[in-house]
């Protein structure tokens, strides 16, 4: 599948992956090759793959046709005073 990561400062992240996993506004989602298209609200938290995480913000989610595109806010740094 190819991932796609965009969010209003550009391309965070683009590759291929076999594994796709998010908190959605209704729970924990994992997309695998050949999944059914779909449109599902992202969380801000991480994605994971099968090789990493990946930090991400509010936004959206789209799979189709094993192409997955998600246009989200960049996640908030975590103030550490």
């Amino acid at each position: 599948m190819h991932l796609q990561i965009i969010t209003p400062t550009g391309t965070q992240y683009e590759g291929e992956v076999k594994r796709f996993q998010f908190t959605s506004a209704t729970g924990l989602m994992e997309f695998l090759p050949g999944h059914a298209p779909m449109i599902a609200e992202l969380k801000e938290g991480s994605i994971h793959t099968e090789s990493e995480a990946i930090n991400c913000g509010n936004g959206v989610v789209r799979i189709e046709n094993d192409e997955i595109k998600v246009v989200c806010e960049p996640a908030r740094q975590l103030d550490e005073s």
